[in-house]
Protein backbone atom coordinates (compact mmCIF):
# COMPACT_ATOMS: atom_id res chain seq x y z
CA UNK A 1 0.00 0.00 0.00
CA UNK A 2 3.22 2.45 1.08
CA UNK A 3 4.70 1.75 -2.57
CA UNK A 4 1.40 2.18 -4.20
CA UNK A 5 1.21 5.71 -2.65
CA UNK A 6 5.04 6.65 -2.86
CA UNK A 7 4.72 6.02 -6.97
CA UNK A 8 1.66 8.44 -7.01
CA UNK A 9 3.37 10.75 -5.24
CA UNK A 10 5.78 10.87 -7.77
CA UNK A 11 4.32 9.71 -11.13
CA UNK A 12 0.84 10.86 -10.60
CA UNK A 13 -1.69 9.70 -13.22
CA UNK A 14 0.73 7.64 -14.43
CA UNK A 15 1.12 5.82 -11.42
CA UNK A 16 -2.50 4.39 -11.79
CA UNK A 17 -1.13 3.04 -15.47
CA UNK A 18 1.13 1.36 -13.21
CA UNK A 19 -1.18 -0.46 -10.50
CA UNK A 20 -1.65 -3.10 -12.70
CA UNK A 21 1.89 -3.83 -13.40
CA UNK A 22 3.11 -4.36 -9.87
CA UNK A 23 1.61 -8.03 -9.74
CA UNK A 24 3.91 -8.29 -12.89
CA UNK A 25 6.93 -7.84 -11.80
CA UNK A 26 7.12 -9.69 -8.48
CA UNK A 27 5.01 -7.31 -5.65
CA UNK A 28 2.28 -9.17 -3.51
CA UNK A 29 -0.40 -6.16 -4.28
CA UNK A 30 -4.02 -7.52 -5.33
CA UNK A 31 -5.18 -6.01 -8.37
CA UNK A 32 -8.45 -5.53 -6.77
CA UNK A 33 -6.29 -2.98 -4.09
CA UNK A 34 -4.78 -1.01 -7.33
CA UNK A 35 -8.21 -0.63 -8.90
CA UNK A 36 -9.68 0.84 -5.53
CA UNK A 37 -6.74 2.87 -4.45
CA UNK A 38 -7.39 4.49 -8.27
CA UNK A 39 -10.61 5.14 -6.72
CA UNK A 40 -9.45 6.68 -3.50
CA UNK A 41 -6.94 8.65 -5.01
CA UNK A 42 -9.02 10.55 -7.02
CA UNK A 43 -11.91 11.12 -4.15
CA UNK A 44 -9.45 11.78 -1.66
CA UNK A 45 -6.21 13.42 -3.23
CA UNK A 46 -8.26 15.55 -5.98
CA UNK A 47 -7.63 13.75 -9.01
CA UNK A 48 -9.56 13.49 -12.02
CA UNK A 49 -11.91 10.42 -11.67
CA UNK A 50 -12.57 10.32 -15.34
CA UNK A 51 -8.68 10.78 -16.21
CA UNK A 52 -7.78 8.20 -13.09
CA UNK A 53 -10.31 5.89 -14.42
CA UNK A 54 -8.58 6.15 -17.71
CA UNK A 55 -4.85 5.58 -16.86
CA UNK A 56 -6.27 2.71 -14.41
CA UNK A 57 -8.12 0.53 -16.54
CA UNK A 58 -5.68 1.41 -19.32
CA UNK A 59 -2.92 -0.59 -17.53
CA UNK A 60 -4.94 -3.32 -16.73
CA UNK A 61 -5.94 -3.87 -20.53
CA UNK A 62 -1.94 -3.26 -21.54
CA UNK A 63 -1.65 -5.94 -18.73
CA UNK A 64 -3.43 -8.26 -20.62
CA UNK A 65 -2.62 -7.60 -24.51
CA UNK A 66 1.06 -7.89 -23.26
CA UNK A 67 0.09 -11.43 -21.50
CA UNK A 68 -1.99 -12.27 -24.33
CA UNK A 69 1.10 -11.52 -27.22
CA UNK A 70 3.71 -13.71 -24.80
CA UNK A 71 1.15 -16.49 -24.94
CA UNK A 72 0.72 -16.14 -28.60
CA UNK A 73 5.07 -16.01 -29.24
CA UNK A 74 6.39 -18.50 -26.77
CA UNK A 75 2.74 -20.58 -26.17
CA UNK A 76 2.67 -23.84 -24.43
CA UNK A 77 6.46 -23.36 -22.76
CA UNK A 78 5.89 -20.18 -21.06
CA UNK A 79 2.60 -21.39 -19.63
CA UNK A 80 4.90 -24.72 -18.63
CA UNK A 81 7.22 -22.64 -16.53
CA UNK A 82 4.49 -20.40 -14.53
CA UNK A 83 3.59 -23.92 -12.88
CA UNK A 84 6.33 -24.06 -10.58
CA UNK A 85 4.17 -23.05 -7.63
CA UNK A 86 1.43 -25.36 -6.52
CA UNK A 87 -1.09 -22.55 -6.65
CA UNK A 88 0.27 -20.72 -9.84
CA UNK A 89 -0.10 -24.68 -11.21
CA UNK A 90 -3.45 -25.09 -10.05
CA UNK A 91 -4.87 -21.73 -11.77
CA UNK A 92 -3.40 -22.52 -14.42
CA UNK A 93 -4.91 -25.94 -14.61
CA UNK A 94 -8.36 -24.49 -14.10
CA UNK A 95 -8.21 -21.27 -16.57
CA UNK A 96 -7.30 -24.22 -19.54
CA UNK A 97 -10.36 -26.16 -18.37
CA UNK A 98 -12.82 -22.54 -17.78
CA UNK A 99 -11.64 -21.93 -21.85
CA UNK A 100 -11.90 -25.51 -23.02
CA UNK A 101 -15.57 -25.61 -21.63
CA UNK A 102 -16.86 -22.56 -22.28
CA UNK A 103 -14.45 -20.84 -25.05
CA UNK A 104 -14.10 -17.03 -24.84
CA UNK A 105 -16.58 -16.23 -22.54
CA UNK A 106 -14.02 -17.76 -20.43
CA UNK A 107 -11.97 -14.38 -20.92
CA UNK A 108 -14.84 -12.67 -19.61
CA UNK A 109 -15.69 -13.87 -16.41
CA UNK A 110 -11.85 -15.02 -15.34
CA UNK A 111 -11.88 -10.69 -14.50
CA UNK A 112 -13.89 -11.91 -11.86
CA UNK A 113 -12.16 -14.44 -10.06
CA UNK A 114 -9.01 -13.65 -8.33
CA UNK A 115 -5.84 -14.99 -9.47
CA UNK A 116 -6.99 -16.82 -12.94
CA UNK A 117 -7.96 -13.61 -13.88
CA UNK A 118 -3.99 -13.06 -14.18
CA UNK A 119 -3.61 -16.21 -15.77
CA UNK A 120 -6.44 -15.96 -18.32
CA UNK A 121 -4.21 -13.85 -20.82
CA UNK A 122 -1.33 -15.95 -21.17
CA UNK A 123 -3.95 -19.19 -21.42
CA UNK A 124 -5.83 -17.12 -24.07
CA UNK A 125 -2.71 -16.43 -26.21
CA UNK A 126 -1.80 -20.47 -26.14
CA UNK A 127 -4.98 -21.05 -27.71
CA UNK A 128 -5.12 -21.17 -31.65
CA UNK A 129 -8.81 -20.64 -31.52
CA UNK A 130 -8.82 -17.08 -29.92
CA UNK A 131 -7.54 -14.53 -32.12
CA UNK A 132 -6.17 -11.22 -31.03
CA UNK A 133 -9.38 -9.31 -31.63
CA UNK A 134 -11.83 -12.27 -30.17
CA UNK A 135 -9.52 -11.52 -26.87
CA UNK A 136 -10.23 -7.75 -26.57
CA UNK A 137 -14.13 -8.69 -27.36
CA UNK A 138 -14.53 -10.08 -24.55
CA UNK A 139 -11.48 -8.67 -22.64
CA UNK A 140 -12.35 -5.24 -22.68
CA UNK A 141 -16.30 -5.07 -21.73
CA UNK A 142 -15.37 -7.35 -18.47
CA UNK A 143 -12.39 -5.55 -17.19
CA UNK A 144 -14.41 -2.42 -17.91
CA UNK A 145 -17.06 -3.37 -15.47
CA UNK A 146 -14.76 -5.07 -12.65
CA UNK A 147 -12.22 -2.22 -13.03
CA UNK A 148 -15.38 0.60 -12.47
CA UNK A 149 -16.86 -1.77 -9.42
CA UNK A 150 -13.70 -1.36 -7.34
CA UNK A 151 -12.45 2.13 -8.14
CA UNK A 152 -15.71 3.19 -6.62
CA UNK A 153 -15.08 0.99 -3.82
CA UNK A 154 -11.98 2.84 -3.33
CA UNK A 155 -14.27 6.41 -3.85
CA UNK A 156 -17.38 5.91 -1.61
CA UNK A 157 -15.46 3.71 1.26
CA UNK A 158 -12.21 5.16 1.92
CA UNK A 159 -11.62 4.29 4.72
CA UNK A 160 -12.81 0.52 5.11
CA UNK A 161 -12.49 -0.23 1.57
CA UNK A 162 -9.72 -3.13 1.89
CA UNK A 163 -11.87 -5.01 4.18
CA UNK A 164 -14.57 -4.67 1.49
CA UNK A 165 -12.18 -5.65 -1.08
CA UNK A 166 -11.82 -9.09 0.20
CA UNK A 167 -15.71 -9.40 0.56
CA UNK A 168 -16.90 -8.56 -2.85
CA UNK A 169 -13.82 -10.11 -4.52
CA UNK A 170 -15.09 -13.51 -2.84
CA UNK A 171 -18.61 -12.96 -3.51
CA UNK A 172 -17.94 -11.64 -6.76
CA UNK A 173 -16.60 -14.87 -8.07
CA UNK A 174 -19.08 -17.22 -6.80
CA UNK A 175 -22.04 -14.62 -8.61
CA UNK A 176 -20.75 -14.02 -11.59
CA UNK A 177 -20.90 -17.93 -11.87
CA UNK A 178 -24.34 -18.59 -10.53
CA UNK A 179 -24.98 -15.92 -13.09
CA UNK A 180 -22.84 -17.87 -15.80
CA UNK A 181 -25.08 -21.28 -14.85
CA UNK A 182 -27.88 -19.62 -14.87
CA UNK A 183 -27.39 -18.08 -18.62
CA UNK A 184 -26.24 -21.27 -19.83
CA UNK A 185 -29.47 -22.81 -18.67
CA UNK A 186 -31.40 -20.51 -20.25
CA UNK A 187 -29.65 -20.81 -23.49
CA UNK A 188 -30.64 -24.26 -23.37
CA UNK A 189 -34.02 -23.91 -22.62
CA UNK A 190 -34.42 -21.39 -25.44
CA UNK A 191 -32.53 -23.88 -27.78
CA UNK A 192 -34.82 -26.46 -27.22
CA UNK A 193 -37.90 -24.73 -27.02
CA UNK A 194 -37.20 -23.38 -30.09
CA UNK A 195 -36.16 -27.12 -31.58
CA UNK A 196 -39.65 -28.36 -30.34
CA UNK A 197 -41.63 -25.21 -31.83
CA UNK A 198 -39.76 -25.73 -35.47
CA UNK A 199 -40.81 -29.70 -35.30
CA UNK A 200 -44.02 -29.40 -34.40
CA UNK A 201 -44.57 -26.54 -37.44
CA UNK A 202 -43.02 -29.05 -39.78
CA UNK A 203 -45.54 -31.49 -38.73
CA UNK A 204 -48.31 -28.82 -39.35
CA UNK A 205 -46.67 -28.35 -42.83
CA UNK A 206 -46.43 -31.56 -43.69
CA UNK A 207 -50.12 -32.46 -42.53
CA UNK A 208 -51.34 -29.86 -45.43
Amino acid sequence: MDFLLHLVDQFGYIAMFLFSWVVFVGLPVPNELAAALAGYLSEWRHFNPYTSFFFMYSGLISYGIFAFMNGRYFGTKLTSRMRNGSKSKKLIENGEVWLNKYGPLAISFSYFIPGIRLFMPYIAGTTRGISFIKYLLYALPSAFVWGIIYFQIGRYFPKSFQALLEEVSLKAGIIFVILLIALIVYGLFFTMKKSTHTTKWKKVRYRK
